[in-house]
């Protein structure tokens, strides 16, 4: 009878076994309050739950939201209002690509290989860190990994306009809305295709691609263009050492030192990569999402970084053990094998301490700014309409009326700037940032009309005066 059942348990169902019991410690590592959520997150819940609450406010001033929104609608069915639900989506998100993943990897490598790197993805803080923040890592790639499969999909189809084209748009506008790394996906596709002309029906196909990617990719940068709701300042090796290192609200100093050495690694794998230039559309996306994300090196770039390591470099990593012709095991992955128990130590090191996030209430600046936000909508027995840098994060947390900052184009007169905010009773923002030197300019010219009555190494909560 046991015999019976062991041989119906296949390779597959026990891999399956391994995807829930890490759905279950991800769900265990999340925090459950209204912190830590990144905007355009919130900005797309937003919007669906005051459409299907019949809520009337001012999220639709926010700016046009990514097309998280769409994705997010299938959870306004049972779901509206529910944070921990959209990260449990987000979560579903994550390690559906990640069966993609395996299998794109096990097409292109071998099993060895897709097993260790969709293991080590799984397991890595970076990813744990943009699951509960709802950030666009995860969704970009599931649309480099979709595309992947839509596009030969259409490649082998016998017919010139198929839904599989349709389908590869829809992911390169999805890519595009969340963040400048979604350009690869376009531009990989322009790449791949360009110089296709095998036939008269693939010379169709290629024209059909191309037209297709040019008019997508300009309706959405004009739609999205500016990309409001990401941060843009940020430090590169602190980026890249997250990955190791976990949430940098947990680390008294940047991890620099450990993001130089995966600054290293992913330079030496992309210069490999381009030398050999053996391109197919997934990892061509991966490395152009990682060049792209220079400008913008926040964690989805570093999640970028750490799949481009494991989907291209690993195969280099065991392609150099093969050409040492030493037949024993540490020849052939000695050097594979101590980097993954290396990298496994630091990643479930990572995770454990994650959980002292939401066990603590840790926060960042930028929450602790909002927390303070909280204490004052908390008042009843006052007026309350603020205006924050971080409107949906803001209003996400609390529940009550948030506009954007003006608009630089009213700071410039002290009388206009009044008439143009009256009703609002407070104002959340960093002084620091660029572009709030006006609003601090006008500010401190309105001393006697607005108040500083928090100041923390995030920002600044002002009052005005009625009076």
């Amino acid at each position: 009878m046991l015999s019976k059942i062991t041989d119906m348990i296949q390779p597959r169902h026990i891999g399956l076994l391994g995807i829930c019991i890490i759905a279950f410690l991800y769900m265990a590592l999340f925090r459950y309050d209204n912190y830590g959520i990144e905007e355009g997150a919130a900005r797309a819940l937003l919007i669906n739950w005051s459409i299907i609450h019949q809520i009337a406010n001012a999220t639709p001033l926010f700016g046009v939201p990514d097309l998280r929104a769409l994705m997010f609608i299938f959870l306004d069915l049972h779901w509206a209002g529910s944070l921990p639900a959209a990260k449990v989506f987000t979560l579903f998100m994550l390690l559906a690509t990640a069966l993609m993943f395996y299998r794109w990897s096990e097409n292109y490598d071998n099993s060895e290989t897709a097993t260790m790197g969709t293991a080590m993805l799984l397991i890595s803080p970076i990813a744990v860190m943009q699951v509960d923040s709802i950030s666009p890592g995860v969704f970009l790639f599931f649309c480099f990994t979709s595309a992947f499969w839509f596009n030969d999909m259409y490649y082998n189809s016998k017919r010139t306009v198929t839904g599989t084209l349709f389908m590869l748009m829809m992911m390169s506008a999805f890519a595009i809305s969340l963040h400048p790394m979604g350009l690869a996906l376009p531009l990989a596709l322009f790449i791949q295709w360009f110089a296709k002309k095998d036939d008269a029906i693939a010379a169709v196909k290629r024209r059909n691609l191309l037209i297709s990617v040019i008019l997508t990719t300009a309706i959405l940068l004009l739609m999205r263009w500016g990309w409001s709701g990401l941060e843009w300042r940020t430090d590169y090796f602190a980026s890249l050492g997250s990955i190791l290192m976990g949430s940098p609200i947990l680390q008294t100093q940047p991890p620099t030192g450990l993001g130089l050495m995966v600054a290293s690694v992913l330079a030496l794998v992309v210069s490999v990569y381009v030398y050999q230039r053996n391109y197919e559309l997934f990892s061509l996306s991966l490395v152009l999402a990682c060049l792209i994300g220079l400008v913008l090196p926040d964690s989805s770039w570093a999640l970028m970084a750490l799949i481009t390591i494991v989907a291209i470099g690993l195969p280099q990593l065991i392609a150099i053990h093969r050409r040492t012709g030493i037949q024993s095991l540490m020849g052939q992955r000695g050097g594979v094998l101590l980097l993954l128990m290396i990298c496994a130590s630091m990643f479930t090191s990572a995770d454990k301490h994650y959980r002292e996030v939401s066990q603590l209430h840790i926060k960042s600046d930028v929450d602790y700014l909002i927390t303070a936000a909280v204490g004052i909508a908390n008042d009843d027995s006052q007026a309350f309409t603020m205006a924050s840098q971080w409107p949906a994060r803001t209003m996400l947390a609390t529940k009550r009326d948030v506009l954007p900052l003006p608009p630089e184009s009213i700071l410039q007169n002290p009388k206009v700037f009044l008439e143009k905010t009256k009703g609002v009773t407070h104002f959340l923002f960093n002084p620091n940032s660029p572009e709030n030197k006006a609003l601090s300019r006008m500010s401190m010219n309105l001393g006697h009309r607005m108040e500083t009555i928090e100041l923390l190494p995030a920002g600044i909560i002002l009052e005005v005066n009625s009076q």
